[in-house]
């Protein structure tokens, strides 16, 4: 039947879909409501963390959480000098962009400061990553789970699967992905490290890199059952490439992972920690004692006196630093302690082991060389990669070590006491730069002006 003239043409069902859909109709009183539980859900957070906190008196936490807001103060004029001396041509741009990076991860820290005291969260987190790590075997946002209770740091896991870091397409996504407000990474290795070698050769000084194996580079069958008969490290596949470039450009690069990998599958065990993203004591020691061989082979070294140093050897127990990255609960025993026997490097008259500034062997180093001779990094003192090293060569060894950041952080300490006037490379005759391998796909591998020979 037709419609009437001037009757109102009949809707399909899509049109009549469409226009429900497009309108909703809300009463005053649930509009009302919907707002006032907003409201009360904003201000419960705070709320609730106020009051967890009356009366308990002064809290280390959150003393440490407002300390990255504190620090601000001396961060920022620091990297704004700091850049002006780097690279004294820039000028105040330069100046304005590395103080403005310092204020932004200076902002950063105090919110995951935040987030990781906040009272709810450290209430919530722990149960909730024990269900999820003790039921569904899943980790976190930084952490991995293996097989039989291993643990893998997620940077580390991508380094080994990531595309090759020296690919154009992804030195350019790295760029690209910088704000517009802070200065750009400058993601490939090769131009740092050759800058580096330069300078050190201006003083009569060898170089010699160390990108450090990482966890699943040796030991991917413990992530993925499909390397269980795996005899060759797991590499990113731009390392080979990387090496060769160095020691065409007369860098000597020094690569343990054969060495590391070889002698876990020889004798049966493990070479890294199961619940930490670092090596075992007995790895790290065959490591300085290849390093020691590499040195003899390719560096002219005088001869010194025997420093007379001794040993003792010592049980550590710990939980790793991944372990502690999943924040579980603090009785939980899903993941166990594991006990290493550290070598402790000591004097003659039975002090600690100890960096010489006057040394012939300068060594810059990150967590890898920290681990057993930094006491709060939980794994003993004295017995870590630089006194190892200093032990097989029978020498006194400077040392300039910091845990994080290993593609410009220990060349920038560096920088820093030659300004200062103190010459760490005065008499120097080579520099080991140690630095986990992750750095090569995921540092920022800064140009760093070292002041002239003194």
């Amino acid at each position: 039947m037709a419609p009437h003239e001037g009757s109102t043409p009949e809707r399909t069902r899509e049109e009549i879909a469409l226009i429900e859909v497009g309108q909703t109709t809300v009463s005053p009183a649930v509009a009302r409501t919907l707002v006032a539980v907003f409201l009360i859900a904003i201000a419960l957070a705070p709320a609730l963390e106020w009051a967890a906190r009356v009366g308990t008196g002064p809290d280390d936490g959150v003393a440490t959480v407002w300390s990255h807001l504190s620090a601000l103060w001396n961060r920022v004029p620091a990297a704004w000098t700091g850049a002006a001396g780097q690279a004294p041509d820039a000028g105040a741009w330069a100046g304005l962009v590395s103080a403005n990076r310092a204020a932004l991860a200076g902002f950063h820290a105090f919110e995951d400061a935040l987030e990781d005291e906040a009272v709810i969260g450290r209430t919530l987190r722990p149960p909730a990553q024990l269900v999820l790590s003790g039921w569904l075997g899943a980790g976190n946002e930084r952490v991995y789970p293996g097989h039989d209770g291993w643990l893998f740091y997620r940077p580390d896991v991508e380094y080994a699967t990531a595309p090759g870091f020296l690919v154009p397409d992804t030195l350019a996504r790295r760029v690209a992905e910088a704000s517009e407000w802070t200065a750009p990474p400058r993601p490939d290795p090769r131009d740092a490290i050759l800058h580096f070698n330069r300078q050190l050769a201006a003083r009569g000084i060898g170089l010699v890199v160390m990108p450090t194996p990482l966890k699943p580079t040796v030991h991917p069958e413990r992530l993925a059952r499909g390397y269980r008969d795996a005899t060759a490290p797991v590499q990113n596949p731009s390392f080979a490439s990387f090496v060769a470039d160095m020691r065409r450009a007369g860098v000597l690069v020094f690569d343990v992972s054969e060495a590391l990998v070889e002698t876990w599958r020889r004798l049966g065990d493990p070479a890294y920690l199961a619940t930490d993203t670092h090596w075992r004591p007995a790895t790290m020691e065959l490591a300085a004692g290849e390093l020691a061989a590499f040195l003899d082979a390719r560096v002219s070294l005088p001869p010194v006196p025997d420093p007379g140093y001794r040993t003792e050897r010592h049980d550590v127990r710990n939980l790793g630093d991944l372990a502690r990255m999943l924040d579980l609960p603090a009785d939980q025993t899903l993941l166990a302690p594991e006990t290493v026997s550290v070598r402790r490097v000591l004097a003659p008259d039975g002090t600690p082991w100890r960096s010489t500034r006057s040394a012939d062997v300068l060594v810059l180093g990150d967590s890898f060389a920290n681990i057993y001779s930094l006491a709060s990094m939980g794994w003993g003192d004295s017995a870590g990669f630089v006194e190892q090293v200093s032990l097989v060569l029978r020498r006194p060894i400077d040392r300039i070590v910091q845990n994080d950041d290993g593609a410009f952080a220990a060349r920038a300490l560096l920088r820093r006491d030659l300004a200062a006037g103190s010459d760490r490379l005065a008499g120097t005759r080579v520099v080991v730069w140690q630095f986990a391998a992750r750095e090569l796909a995921f540092g920022d591998w800064q140009l760093i002006e070292l002041p002239g020979a003194r």
